[in-house]
């Protein structure tokens, strides 16, 4: 799920009541930060525990309101809608303090009383006792230790990565429409060869070389595979000589083959 996408939900998005459940239930089901999502009226039913009616309801809604957006062309596994919350694209939740004070328990802790790098027992050092504290109770669950790893994940792929350069909004959003979502791990290099490729074959001419590749409901692909794929359009075909280019050549021979032998009946 997206973490960046249900945060975004909480702390961004205008709507309301069984609305704003129902968004959080795409935002949930969205894989990664390109926050697109299939859901069927059934599933998010079952989520929000709403009447039918209010979901359908509220799904038209949040689509009046632009929050939400239908990816044309693309289906679930069951046929289900393909949801896209454009307005949560490039959006990064702020990260909790415990994770910002986390990194004091990378090293030990200067203790001039004790050998042990650990305070006395009964004691906790650190900003409000928690920087040398061993995680106890269910904070130390499976639960807690799978949404660090998460969180931990998230934010260094973020810390390799450089934001998507205006230039490129167009070419993304024409992507999204199509049903073609995109992982921008780019460089700032990378992002302006591919700024290059737009400028010299257009994002119509990208956006169908990307449709040739992909199949409806597939995991989306990184945006240095479309890259090389793009690339091949700098790399078009030379053309070939046709019939136009041996015509001359033959006309000329049966010319000269045609005065040989006249010339050889005029001479018995």
């Amino acid at each position: 799920m997206s973490l960046d996408a249900m945060d975004w939900v909480w702390t961004r998005s205008t709507a309301k009541g069984t609305a704003r459940m129902v968004l959080l239930a795409i935002a949930d089901k969205c894989p990664d930060d390109a926050c697109t999502a299939y859901a069927g009226t059934t599933m998010l039913v079952q989520r929000t525990n709403a009447a039918r009616s209010s979901v359908v309801a509220a799904v038209d809604k949040l689509l009046d309101g632009g929050e939400l957006r239908v990816v044309e062309g693309s289906k679930g596994p069951r046929g289900e809608t393909v949801y896209h919350l454009p307005r949560a694209v490039g959006h990064v939740r702020s990260m909790p303090e415990d994770i910002r004070f986390r990194g004091l328990e990378s090293g030990p802790v200067q203790n001039p009383d004790r050998s042990e790098n650990r305070p006395p027992e009964g004691r906790e050092t650190g900003p409000e006792g928690y920087g040398n504290r061993t995680p106890t109770g269910p904070e130390s669950g499976p639960q807690n230790a799978y949404e660090r790893k998460h969180q931990a994940e998230q934010q260094q792929a973020r810390a390799t990565r450089s934001a998507l350069i205006p230039e490129l909004g167009p070419l993304d959003g024409a992507l999204a429409t199509a049903g073609i979502p995109v992982r921008w791990s780019l460089g700032l290099g990378e992002q302006r060869d591919v700024w290059r490729l737009v400028q010299a074959h257009g994002v119509e001419a990208l956006v169908a070389r990307a449709a040739t590749r992909t199949t409806p409901g597939a995991e989306p692909k990184p945006a240095r595979y479309w890259l090389r794929v793009w690339g091949d359009l700098d790399r078009a075909p030379a053309a070939r000589p046709g019939p136009a280019t041996a015509a001359p050549y033959t006309d000329n021979l049966a010319a000269g083959l045609a005065l040989l032998h006249a010339q050889k009946e005029g001479n018995p």
